[in-house]
């Protein structure tokens, strides 16, 4: 009798498992079918709903670290494609892991999952081309430079890897090679974005005025509001006197990008020698506010200060003006662009 009702009470339970299972694929089979129609918000639901049920279901991890990873939200899709390398890790989701720590930011920790795989399949570009950005964004420049090299050997006509190279030796100090190979991506493809307004910005850099207002107006011909290359282009003509022109530029700089600090400065610059002075000091805030260690902002803001007898103001700028010494050197590349 005994017997007998334990199979029975065994046959229920196997019973109950089987639709709970069965609950828990139907669950994470809408997941897919909400995936695969971009309504990835309702397919996490369900996603999760399957993993309440059933948290060791094949795939189920994988699948809501992708779904959260088409939504962009990478700090949630790290522990799902985590959870997923748990059970069953693969090339493929430590891909992932990796892309997920690029997209938030955090690139050494990217390349240390990446190099693996990388070394694994060297004919493999996409994946080279992926570390070696992880190592620019990490600091890592010789390992960037090193795999760029490698992958310009096979691809010797990649405008993308001569454009990243060209960050790595403009990061390292190395300016003229950093030209050459922007030189490089510009010949490679003239219309390749970003091109002419990196060429330019390291003449820039170098006060090759003439060059680099040759380059940003190349730029601009193919992306006319390209914020950048208005505000570098509004600098030199600034210099050169022609403040009209660099006014309406400078104008249309801000409304595209209005964290861009030099294009404050020279707004303030421009408004200080108009003596609007209220929309100078405006300007200069503006600017501090983007980048506390400007310089010239600051310096300009105290003398405008004293000319208007603030002097308590105009002493406090003049003392954080005394602090950094000096005119910065122009950053590097990669600091302007951000990660491409």
């Amino acid at each position: 009798m005994l017997r007998v009702a334990f199979v029975v009470i065994s046959t229920a339970a196997l019973l109950f498992a089987q639709t709970q299972k069965q609950k828990a694929i139907e669950q994470a089979n809408l997941g897919v079918s909400l995936s695969q129609k971009s309504d990835y918000r309702a397919a996490i639901q369900a996603y999760r709903r399957a993993i309440a049920i059933d948290p060791n279901l094949p795939g189920i991890y994988l699948n809501l670290g992708l779904a959260w990873f088409k939504l962009g939200n990478f700090r949630e899709a790290l522990p799902a494609f985590n959870k997923e390398n748990a059970q069953a890790p693969s090339d493929r989701v430590t891909t992932l892991i990796a892309m997920s720590y690029f997209g938030l930011g955090q690139y050494r920790q990217a390349a240390e999952r990446l190099k693996p795989i990388a070394s694994a399949q060297p004919e493999n570009s996409e994946l080279s081309y992926l570390l070696a950005k992880c190592y620019l964004w990490s600091g890592q420049y010789k390992e960037a430079m090193d795999l760029f090299k490698r992958v310009l050997e096979r691809d010797p006509n990649s405008p993308a890897v001569h454009m990243l190279l060209g960050e790595a030796l403009d990061a390292d100090d190395r300016t003229p090679g950093a030209i050459a190979e922007f030189q490089a991506a510009v010949k490679a493809d003239p219309k390749y974005p970003q091109a002419h307004f990196s060429l330019g910005y390291l003449f820039w850099k170098e006060k090759r005025y003439s060059d680099a207002e040759a380059e940003f107006r190349e730029e601009l011909r193919q992306a006319p509001d390209d914020p950048k290359a208005l505000a570098f282009l509004a600098d030199i003509l600034l210099k050169n006197g022609n403040t009209q022109e660099a006014k309406a530029d400078l104008e249309r700089a801000i409304q595209g990008d209005d964290k861009l600090a030099m294009s404050h400065v020279d707004l303030g610059t421009i408004y200080a020698e108009q003596k609007n002075t209220k929309a100078a000091i405006e300007q200069f805030l503006a600017a501090i506010h983007e980048d506390p260690n400007r310089y010239d902002a600051h310096y300009k803001l105290a003398r405008l200060y004293r000319e208007l007898g603030r002097t308590e103001q105009a002493n406090a700028e003049f003392a954080i003006v005394a602090k950094l010494h000096e005119q910065q050197k122009p950053g590097p590349l990669m600091k302007i662009s951000g990660p491409q």
